[in-house]
């Protein structure tokens, strides 16, 4: 077996399997019933506590002849709603306490006090778990356990009143639609569903080496998961489900799986473990990506019944009278456009289509990209990604869909191998360069983003950055290279930008100083700055100092000494205007506090010619002191 064997198992048992022991007679397929009266959904209150007794099993043997990985688990899980917030939804922290392993040895018994630290999720008015937050110091295994523990119960509720609906899944393997139907149940009794899984979304499953096989298959050879809801919204009384799944790589059996979970309400409990009482919530990494932080882009909450049921005209119709109402209008019909297309994936070809026709208003199309963007599904970012790659779209709206991938709310490798291919795609005509260019563009982008994250993505797009530019023969061809690295603010390349402040082009030379902006200004500084004062072209004077303006911009703070007595000795013979406003924005930023920057924004106000640059300096220096 190889050395990632035992990894995709620990995934799949871990994050897949942490399941139950009360395993179900299989029963008739249910007969079709009346729709209930409303929508279905969960309806909690901040300060409300809940307590379930669960019980998890599951069993993965890797090999016909080896002993199959076992773990067979039972403890209290403790719910805690901590917040209501204002987009709907709560904020619930979670623990368990009481664990018992059923089998195992002490190795198991170990593992404890780990799975017992608390954790906090979000659920939504559908009952689905949206995010996920830990403390630091709990481990990355009892995470996928944790995450995974709810995973296999997590029920999604249709937003219209119907008794058949499909909804889409998303767990430590991949992405999967699962069937729901409502049984029948006498009048005034609380609803009680069956969720079915289907098989997984090819695309969202890992992808191995081509020597290990390609990409992991999944059958799922049974799936059910029963569920009585609570009366009261409070999400269940009652569940307990069964998984057999068989894991493939290639035509190799990597893994078959047998699962059982079950959740019990157990009413009238008190005494929630103090844990989830002093909680502080501001030591928890939301996200689903190791090492997640809280500033990650939400996905759509589901869309209020009326514009669920609304048709694509509809919700295009919507969406036209709110972009009319100003930029409150922009943000404001992007989310409910968001939100309808999340429930309603099959409206996302439907929208291209419209698109390639010319059939949609222009007024439309680029925040039609945004609303694709934040919907954040594996439709919305395969509809893009066939966007970004149909040649039967104008180029602009092209190149939309390329900005819009490298912003997803959830990217992956799967993001950065779109944008590679297209980035790659022929080049021979002007349209397709500029496509292919604002590809690579948006992957240094997306690389910047995911950088902390998901560092394998940020290593896809280091090696695809360092292949364009070591490629490149036309200087067009550097200076796209260029630019998608000063968007990934990639150290590592520092080194190589170097050589380029000494190229005879004064374009390539300046989109060298521009790749530096998103650097540590450790690293970035001590180049600049040097390079600032021996500079020729007032083209790439203008890029340094840019690069060190917004540089200091972004990190918030003012310029350091280094930068101050280049950008103070440069701007007393600077003949380009544009460079000296941002030479004077550098030492406007430590005016307050550095005489000597005071002083040289003085001296260049009696010097200036240009009055906007003068009243640029009067934004940073007192009137009396100009006089």
């Amino acid at each position: 077996m190889t050395r990632r064997t035992p990894l995709i198992l620990g995934i799949l048992v871990l994050g897949l399997a942490v399941v139950y022991a009360l395993v179900q007679p299989s029963r008739p397929a249910p007969e079709p019933v009346t729709a209930p009266r409303r929508p279905l959904s969960c309806r909690l209150s901040a300060g409300e506590e809940l307590a379930f007794h669960v019980r998890a099993t599951s069993s993965a043997r890797a090999e016909e002849t080896a002993s199959p990985q076992q773990l067979d688990m039972e403890a209290t899980l403790w719910w805690r709603v901590v917040e209501e917030p204002s987009s709907g939804g709560w904020v619930v922290a979670a623990t368990l306490s009481d664990v018992r392993f059923l089998e195992g040895g002490a190795a198991e018994q170990d593992r404890r006090a780990a799975l017992e630290a608390p954790f906090l999720f979000k659920m939504d008015r559908d009952c689905r778990f949206r995010d996920f937050a830990f403390d630091s110091s709990t481990g990355a295994e009892e995470r996928r356990q944790l995450q995974g523990l709810l995973q296999a119960s997590e029920l999604i509720l249709s937003p219209l009143p119907r008794s058949q609906w499909v909804s889409r899944h998303r767990d430590a393997l991949g992405a999967f639609d699962a069937n729901y139907t409502l049984e029948a149940s006498a009048s005034g009794e609380a609803p009680a569903l069956t969720r079915r899984r289907n098989r997984y979304v090819s695309s969202s499953l890992p992808k191995l080496p081509p020597q290990m096989g390609g990409r992991v298959r999944v059958d799922v050879l049974a799936s059910e998961v029963h569920a009585t809801l609570d009366a009261r919204g409070r999400w269940v009384s009652h569940l307990t489900g069964s998984e057999h799944l068989r894991v493939w790589m290639g035509q190799k059996l990597l893994s078959e799986v047998l699962s059982t979970v079950s959740f019990e309400r157990m009413e009238g409990m008190r005494g929630a473990p103090e844990a989830l009482a002093l909680l502080d919530s501001e030591r928890f990494a939301w996200g689903d990506a190791p090492a997640a932080d809280g500033n990650s882009p939400r996905l759509p909450p589901p869309p209020e019944p009326a514009l669920a049921s609304m048709s694509l005209d509809g919700a295009l119709a919507d969406f036209a009278a709110r972009l009319g109402q100003g930029p409150k209008g922009v943000h404001e019909g992007t989310d409910r456009l968001a939100s309808y297309l999340s429930v309603h994936p099959e409206a996302i070809p439907v929208l291209l289509t419209r698109l390639r026709e010319g059939s949609l208003p222009e007024q439309l199309q680029s925040a039609l990209f945004l609303a694709l963007e934040k919907t954040g599904t594996l439709a919305a970012e395969s509809g893009l990604g066939a966007a970004l790659a149909d040649r039967g779209l104008d180029t602009m709206n092209r190149m939309r869909a390329a900005a819009a991938l490298q912003d997803i709310p959830r990217p992956s490798e799967r993001t950065a191998t779109t944008l590679i291919q297209q980035s790659r795609a022929s080049r021979s005509e002007p349209e397709e360069r500029q496509v292919a260019d604002a590809a690579l563009l948006a992957l240094g982008a997306l690389s910047h983003r995911v950088d902390a994250r998901q560092p394998e993505v940020a290593r896809m797009a280091h090696g695809e950055l360092e292949l364009r530019l070591s490629g490149a023969r036309e200087s067009e061809d550097v200076v796209v290279a260029l630019a998608a690295i000063g968007n990934s603010g990639d150290e590592s390349f520092a080194g190589t930008l170097e050589r380029y402040t000494e190229d005879d082009s004064p374009v390539v030379r300046a989109h060298a100083a521009r790749a530096w902006r998103r650097m540590e200004s450790d690293t970035l500084e001590p180049v600049l700055a040097g390079w600032l004062g021996q500079e020729p072209d007032a083209r790439v004077r203008r890029a340094i100092a840019d690069s060190l303006a917004e540089n200091v911009h972004e990190a918030g703070r003012p310029a350091s000494s280094v930068v101050l007595t280049a950008a103070a000795a440069r701007l007393a013979t600077e003949t380009d205007v544009q460079t000296r406003a941002a030479l004077i924005a550098l030492l406007g930023s430590s005016a307050e506090t550095d005489a000597s920057a005071r002083l040289a924004l003085v001296q260049q106000f009696h010097r200036e010619q240009v009055p906007d640059l003068q009243v640029l300096i009067g934004r940073f220096v007192r009137a009396e002191e100009l006089r």
